[in-house]
């Protein structure tokens, strides 16, 4: 019997994907993506760069797929390996999603968790991940050549870049609870986690799994700690599309111990078991609110440095250093482009065109 993804669909995962579709420019940017999106061209970059891994071909890895599809309701995707020292493993594409796996990956873990691995990427084709990973490997990926180049390039705004890298952060939190329920518990999924944490194969020392946990529960406590570590989070995790080795493994670690897991794993699982999921521990889960102070904070920094507001004391500083008046249609086109970025709303815009225009 397959595992329905609704059950081990992560709150986060969830949250940010919506967050993410109401940023302003979102549709538009979607609409405009898939017009030029072709699946074709992915197949042509792995059928021409990468070797494909079939039934002839590399045939150990291949044969892992079919349990692990049939476990989370799946079709076979197509897998590539990819000549990469660092060690990785994406999934992208829409209506035929497919798997690449570097030499990297297969070079620094044992070849009992590729299969733990391979159930990850499946699980973001079961949570239907794969269009959005698409979307988001292109747009914060490519290069600044490329994206001059392409039709949405002018859609990308700051907002949509931090929600895309908040959003993929979360999904892997739900491909990792996939990975989980294939394995029948988190262990392997935690232990993937510390092996590309530095913990390589060829290490011959045995590593203490205990500890790594311990080390991320004492990150989350730090972090919880004060506003400010939060923030500090924030700014370094604004542009990674994974989360922290160590919090993934915590994360799923507890995950794999509630009742729902265990409902899932007996097959015993109900609708109404959906309402008693574990509340997100995800640390890095105050990034809305973090982003709403970050993007308060860009406001007063454009209003102080481009339109030449500066207050001293309480009062407003008029020595020979102020910057000159700026005029009010200039000002309006500076609070335009603000509004197009998404930094400010309609509504703030308007208020501030009619105070500039005194209408």
């Amino acid at each position: 019997m397959s595992v329905d993804s609704k059950y081990y669909l992560h709150k986060s995962d969830k949250a940010a994907l919506k967050a993410l579709k109401a940023i302003p420019g979102f549709s538009k940017l979607m609409k405009t993506f898939m017009s030029v999106m072709y699946e074709r061209q992915f197949r042509i970059s792995n059928m021409s760069t990468n070797v494909r891994i079939n039934d002839n071909q590399l045939k150990v890895y291949y044969d892992m797929l079919p349990p692990i599809c049939e476990k989370l309701g799946i079709e076979i995707p197509e897998l590539y390996l990819d000549i990469d020292p660092y060690p990785n493993s994406y999934t992208y594409g829409d209506t035929k999603p497919f798997i690449v796996i570097t030499s990297g990956l297969l070079e620094t873990l044992p070849e009992e968790l590729i299969p733990t691995v391979l159930a990850h990427e499946c699980g973001h084709i079961a949570c239907h991940h794969t269009l959005y990973t698409s979307m988001g490997s292109l747009i914060l990926k490519g290069s600044s050549f490329a994206l001059s180049n392409l039709p949405f390039g002018s859609l990308i705004s700051l907002p949509l870049q931090v929600a895309f890298y908040y959003w993929m952060r979360c999904s892997e939190y739900s491909a990792d609870r996939a990975a989980a329920i294939v394995d029948g518990n988190g262990e392997k999924m935690a232990e993937v986690c510390m092996r590309l944490a530095g913990y390589d194969k060829d290490i011959v020392y045995e590593a203490n799994k205990a500890e790594f946990m311990k080390q991320a529960l004492e990150y989350r406590e730090m972090i919880a700690d004060s506003k400010w570590n939060k923030t500090l989070e924030f700014i370094f995790m604004i542009d990674k599309d994974h989360p922290l080795t160590a919090v993934r493994a915590l994360e799923v670690t507890e995950w794999s111990n509630t009742d729902l897991f265990n409902k899932i794993q007996s097959e015993t699982v109900l609708e109404d078991d959906l309402d008693a999921d574990d509340e997100s521990t995800v640390s890095n889960s105050d990034a809305p609110e973090a982003f709403e102070s970050f993007k308060d904070s860009m406001k007063k920094r454009f209003e102080s440095a481009r339109f030449g507001r500066r207050e001293t004391s309480g009062r407003e500083d008029t020595s020979e250093s102020q910057p000159s008046a700026v005029s009010p249609a200039a000002e309006l086109r500076e609070y335009k482009a603000l509004l197009d970025d998404g930094i400010i709303t309609q509504e703030e815009f308007d208020a501030k065109k009619k105070e500039l225009l005194g209408i």
